[in-house]
């Protein structure tokens, strides 16, 4: 019996050892294989390390390169600097007021690569040489301020005022630059578009020094060299004890070549850039390049294996399983970026035609602007209207024409940055320019619109191709009136189409039209809406300012005046339908009075009192929820005062509106901001529980919210002029004294 449980034994650790010899055989013999391969693979991973340093470098250079191509041809093509081509004698009546204003203009151009030692202009005609800080000859200019150890003065003016004139790349030559050695690469930028006629050139010192910082970071100049060669192979700048290689062995936009005798034995990895052309090119000690290969050489394999099998079996499981979570977050979160960006174009357009109707009133306006990422704080504003008619009437082709004026209009909007125009698409031929002057005064956005409609209605008539009309309304101080200019610039503009009044149409210079009332439908919507908020002071300027303008300032007849007060009387029975109030006979009465009275402008005091009830009537109603609302946040604020996170947005989210409707209604109803009321609210419990618990400060200090003693306790000395702990033992030795 024993002999056949130890030989069942036996039996299952033989299965069981089996399988695990087997594998272990196997790596075994797979571990040559696996050796060898893994030697290549390590190489080519060292040579791929290399290659993406080299690639590193060149990126960045190209970066810097193509910024000082830039800003050559900023240069190259400004206008003040083009003009000085032609003249030949700078120093003679007013050239050289136009050359010192050139020179400083060369302050505009923002110079801030660090590669850029400085940049001047050849100027072949004059034989003169303009930099940022001087105006020099060009004989005067060469040896004196400036010189190239390894060139000429003839050599410099045969290439730079004498030679075609193109772009040209200098390899890297020390230099002596305002009493100062430097390592310079020279850039020459033609002047103008056509190099052929071009006069002058704009010539760029490149800081060879930060060039070899690249290099340097690549290789040790004492274990290789690098070097940087333009298109055709002339090095431009190097590192090391360098040999020059023919361009015709580096294949391909990027690769090796193995070490051999033209590379002297080196390994030379390189990559050629497709912005210019120019090959970057690095060669190091095989030594260097394979001394992780030389390192894996000295490692046991098989112990190596085992782990390395169990930690990527481990590491696969855990990443798969926490990536999968984390690429669903981030595909969410980049969805809910794409769509909030998608849709910010139709809620500008959106909010702008609210403003523009009158929609948007109350403290609503400074949320919605900022949401416009327009500066809230507006100290003029004005609209005005432009309307396209073109000549075309083929529908294509003036769709065509339409969209190229838009985008002319759009470009001149550009030179105004001083105050901020916001262009908006009524209609395909319209464009409503919103003007929003921020820290300006009236006069000064009136001159800004003035030089704005001169330049647009100065557009050549050959380029426009299109009958142009421009009418601007009034400027006003609120934004709030944004939509009474509106409505001003849309009565200047049927004004100016009545009588083909091309060019510009001033709302303030048309004349008093006694066949039409005052009434327009923006003031009416800003009108229904401030009644609907109770805003009975704005509800009385808009009324005032009705009035003023049709029984006042115009001439109408009894039957235009009546008409106007059938439509105020239409609006306020709009009002009260929206506000659900008990309806009666007041409207109809109104509507009485008007036909009975000898002067509709006595009616008009009855619209006034109707106005004014329905005012008072929503003003006691908000006064009602309101008590309610803050009864509700005292509650709930004096049932978690203890809790250390409780704060505005918490209270504000429990009560079920937004944090700024939140701090504006506390503040009003309380008279003091939240915070202080919640910090006066735990001091008065904390003052009672120094007095009768027993508890520690600490104790005391969680119990009304504070989450460290140290916050509490300053707290309390702030406020009381003395810390707790004074506070409780005068206490105590009072109620001492008493009891005695």
């Amino acid at each position: 019996m024993k002999s056949n449980r130890r030989f069942g034994r036996d039996n299952w650790f033989m299965r069981l050892l089996l399988p695990y010899a087997f594998f272990l055989a196997m790596a075994l013999t797979a571990s040559g294989l696996i050796y060898e391969r893994t030697l290549d693979l390590v190489g080519e991973e060292e040579r791929n390390t290399h290659l993406h340093l080299l690639n590193q470098v060149k990126s960045t250079l190209d970066g810097r390169l193509a910024e000082i191509d830039t800003l050559a041809m900023q240069v190259a093509n400004d206008p003040r600097l083009l003009q000085l081509q032609q003249i030949k004698e700078p120093f003679e009546g007013t050239n050289t007021f136009k050359m010192l204003a050139a020179q400083k203009g060369l302050y505009h151009f923002d110079v801030t690569n660090k590669f850029i030692l400085d940049y001047m202009i050849y100027y072949r005609n004059s034989e003169t040489v303009l930099t940022p800080s001087t105006l020099y000859l060009a004989d005067a200019f060469y040896g004196f301020a400036f010189d190239y150890e390894d060139m000429t003065q003839e050599r410099w003016r045969r290439t730079f005022f004498e030679e075609e004139n193109r772009k040209l790349v200098l390899p890297a030559m020390p230099v002596r630059y305002k009493g100062k050695a430097h390592s310079v690469v020279t850039y020459n930028y033609p002047l103008g578009t056509i190099p052929s006629v071009s006069r002058g050139s704009v010539v760029m010192l490149i800081d060879n020094g930060q060039i070899l910082k690249l290099l340097r970071s690549l290789v040790d100049e004492k274990e290789g060299w690098a070097y940087i060669a333009d298109n055709r192979g002339n090095v431009i700048s190097s590192i090391g004890d360098y040999v020059r290689l023919d361009p015709e062995l580096m294949g391909g936009r990027t690769g090796w070549v193995s070490e051999s005798a033209p590379t002297r034995g080196m390994h030379v990895t390189y990559a050629r850039s497709s912005e210019n052309g120019w090959y970057y090119v690095l060669a190091q000690s095989p030594r260097i390049v394979l001394a992780k290969v030389h390192y894996v050489k000295r490692i046991t394999l098989g112990t190596t294996l085992g782990f390395l099998a169990v930690g990527l079996a481990l590491a696969y499981v855990f990443t798969s399983r926490n990536s999968r979570t984390v690429a669903r977050m981030l595909d969410s979160h980049y969805a809910l970026r794409e769509e909030m960006r998608k849709q910010e174009p139709i809620l500008r357009t959106s909010i702008i035609e609210r403003l523009l109707k009158g929609e948007i009133v109350g403290g609503e306006m400074e949320g919605m602007m900022k949401r416009l990422r327009m500066n809230p704080r507006i100290s003029a504003i004005a609209a005005a209207i432009v309307h396209f008619i073109p000549t075309e009437n083929v529908e294509e082709k003036r769709l065509k024409e339409l969209a190229r004026l838009r985008i002319l209009l759009r470009e001149l909007l550009r030179e105004w940055p001083a105050v901020a125009i916001h262009g908006h698409e009524t209609a395909e031929d319209k464009i409503v320019l919103l003007f929003l002057a921020s820290d300006t005064s009236e006069e000064e956005c009136a001159r800004t619109m003035e030089a704005l409609f001169d330049r647009i209605t100065g557009i050549d008539p050959a380029e426009l191709r299109a009958d142009l009309y421009v009418a601007s309304g009034g400027i006003y101080s609120a934004p709030i009136d944004v939509s009474r200019s509106y409505g001003e610039a849309k009565q200047a503009l049927n004004y100016a189409h009545w009588r083909q009044l091309r060019g510009l149409t001033r709302f303030g210079e048309l004349p008093d039209l006694s066949d039409s009332h005052y009434y327009p439908g923006e003031i009416e919507t800003r009108l229904t809406n401030h009644a609907k908020a109770g805003d009975a002071g704005e509800v009385a300027l808009l009324l005032d300012d009705i009035y003023e303008r049709n029984f006042r300032k115009r001439n109408l007849p009894f039957a235009i005046q009546k008409l106007l007060l059938y439509e105020m009387a239409g609006s306020l029975m709009k009002v009260k339908e929206q506000l659900a109030l008990e309806p009666d006979d007041d409207v109809r009465r109104l509507l009485s009075t008007t036909d009975d009275a000898e002067s509709p402008a006595e009616a008009f005091q009855a619209v006034r009192g109707l106005y004014a009830d329905i005012c008072e009537r929503v003003v006691r109603r908000k006064k009602s929820r309101n008590v309610q609302l803050l009864e509700r946040i005292r509650g709930l604020i004096q049932e978690q005062y203890g809790n250390a996170d409780l704060n505005l947005d918490a209270v504000a989210d429990q009560a079920g509106i937004s944090r700024v409707y939140f701090s504006s209604f506390f503040k009003e109803q309380t008279g003091v901001n939240f915070s202080d009321y919640l910090e006066n609210l735990r001091m008065d419990s904390a003052r009672v529980m120094l007095r009768d618990a027993p508890a520690t400060v600490n104790e005391i200090a969680q119990r009304c919210g504070y989450g460290s003693t140290n916050s509490f306790s300053r707290a309390f000395k702030r406020i009381h002029g003395i810390s707790p702990t004074i506070y409780r033992e005068s206490f105590r030795q009072g109620a001492g004294e008493t009891q005695s």
